[in-house]
């Protein structure tokens, strides 16, 4: 026995560096470690890890109740070789002095992804050595404090930038961003509000934003394709203006295909010629993604439809539906709406949380009457808010007039598909074919 389990360990050892290496970084850092009870050989090659994880299952598998500190210390002073990416995520981790010190001691002609999770307390001040990591890809961190210094030159390399309850210098992060022209990834997630925005970047690909924004201005964004844009508070909404010069910041970016924005954001539009077509044309959307969509307000209503209005190349559109009242006006004012040719591209339509009330069938009927490609519709009913399951919603939808005679309406909720006339099982979820 000891011979087999010495030769599977030669074996092992035999193999090549770089493929040693694949196969310790694709390990968890506590079997990593394990390592080296395999054999003398093996004692110290899990020091030549490129990646070092602490995160929350070497807490819960490996730490135990030891303390985190003198493990970080002990791991970071006796790695050998280049290390390409390191994750502090443990829970419970508060700003300490030791971040700062563990920073320092990683190498920074190698460093290549780096996560930096302050999970508790106040946000935590990072070191300028932050900075002298130039050959970053990918940075990610949470809570804490992020101020360049004046003059720094950015991150060359950098491809993904995630900022999570960071706290920023409006200004300075204007001066980063821009000094970072390989970045195609960008999140900012709850952190500091900004009066405007200025985003530049000639590489940037996805930008998502929760938080608060006054304005919001592209610069040199020429690939920008994916926007998903969340707002944390209606202090934004401090005149009539908000909506319009979103529309036409937005108008601006010649690759926009994909945006996921709040209803209410559009609030202000009807001061700009809603529920018509805007002045403003976003003619590269393709898909569009309007959420917490309040059917209660007129407001929002006609202004989520002359959004959609102008965009005349529209084929993938998503409603989340937030209602829970009643408003007899709202129906009123979808029901005296014609149809409109802009929807001609309009191939799929997603109604999520529909509670089934007028309004919504109203606005639903619109699109049915003005998507003239349309192909499937699905609604996902609110759950509660409907005793059979969206059944007696799909008959009625089934006489309402449509534009697409190959139009089907799926519901998750229904158990058949009714086909003219023809009852067939469904494996995900049923549908009626608006052809009969």
């Amino acid at each position: 026995m000891k011979t087999v389990a010495r030769t599977e360990t030669d074996l092992l050892t035999d193999l090549p560096n770089n493929i040693i290496e694949n196969i310790l970084g694709c390990l968890p850092l506590r079997d990593v470690v394990r390592t080296s009870i395999l054999s003398r050989e093996w004692r110290h090659k899990w020091a030549s890890c490129p990646d070092i994880v602490f995160d929350f299952w070497f807490d819960q598998m490996f730490l135990g109740g030891h303390q985190l500190e003198p493990l970080v210390y002990q791991i970071l002073k006796l790695h050998k070789g280049p290390l390409l990416k390191f994750v502090l995520q443990v829970p419970d981790l508060k700003s300490n002095p030791d971040i700062d010190e563990w920073v320092r001691l990683l190498p920074n002609n190698t460093l290549q992804e780096l996560t930096l999770h302050v999970s508790r307390g106040e946000a935590h001040r990072l070191s300028s050595h932050l900075l002298s990591f130039q050959h970053l890809r990918n940075l990610r961190l949470y809570n804490c404090v992020f101020d360049p210094i004046p003059g720094f030159k950015g991150f060359s390399k950098l491809v993904n930038l995630e900022l999570q309850r960071v706290v920023l210098v409006p200004e300075s992060f204007t001066t980063f961003i821009a000094s970072c022209p390989a970045v195609e990834r960008l999140r900012l997630i709850h952190c500091t509000s900004f009066d405007c925005l200025e985003l530049t970047g000639p590489k940037l690909k996805c930008f998502e934003f929760n938080g608060v924004f006054k304005s919001v201005s592209y610069k040199n964004c020429p690939v920008l394709k994916d926007i998903k844009l969340t707002f944390s508070s209606m202090e934004f909404k401090r005149g009539n203006f908000f909506s319009i010069d979103l529309v036409k910041s937005l108008s601006c970016l010649p690759a926009l295909e994909d945006l996921q924005l709040q209803a209410y954001a559009l609030e202000d539009l009807v001061e700009h010629e809603a529920p018509n077509r805007l002045p403003i044309s976003l003619n590269t959307l393709k898909n569009l993604h309007l959420s917490d969509m309040y059917f209660a307000k007129i407001q929002e209503s006609s202004c989520a439809i002359c959004f959609i209005r102008s965009c005349p190349n529209l084929q993938r559109l998503n409603i989340t539906a937030f209602t829970f009242d009643v408003v007899d006006a709202v129906a009123d004012f979808l029901r005296s709406q014609t149809s409109s040719e802009s929807l001609a591209h309009l191939k799929t339509v997603k109604m999520q949380l529909f509670s089934g009330i007028e309004a919504e069938m109203e606005f639903v009927k619109y699109l049915l009457a003005s998507a003239t490609a349309l192909e499937e519709m699905a609604i996902t009913p609110q759950t509660g808010s409907i005793a059979d399951g969206g059944e007696s919603i799909l008959n009625e939808l089934k006489q309402y007039p449509r534009a697409s005679p190959s139009a089907e309406i799926f519901s998750p909720r229904a158990s058949e598909i009714l086909s003219s006339g023809t009852i067939m099982g469904a494996s995900m979820c049923g549908c009626v074919n608006l052809t009969s």
